[in-house]
């Protein structure tokens, strides 16, 4: 499993790509979000749990 592709953009442009990529018969989805931190951390929220490296 995976994904075909991922492209990180600003939240403000995804509705945009997210219509584009249908025109050409591609399904789109927003998976998640980056956000700004002044250390080095990843936070996977999932239905398992939440795990913080």
């Amino acid at each position: 499993m995976g994904h075909r592709m991922e492209i990180y953009i600003n939240e403000e442009h995804a509705d945009d790509i997210i219509n584009i990529s249908k025109e050409f018969g591609v399904d789109a989805k927003i998976i998640g979000r980056v956000e700004q931190n002044k250390g080095k951390k990843l936070t996977i929220k999932s239905p398992y749990g939440e795990y913080v490296y």
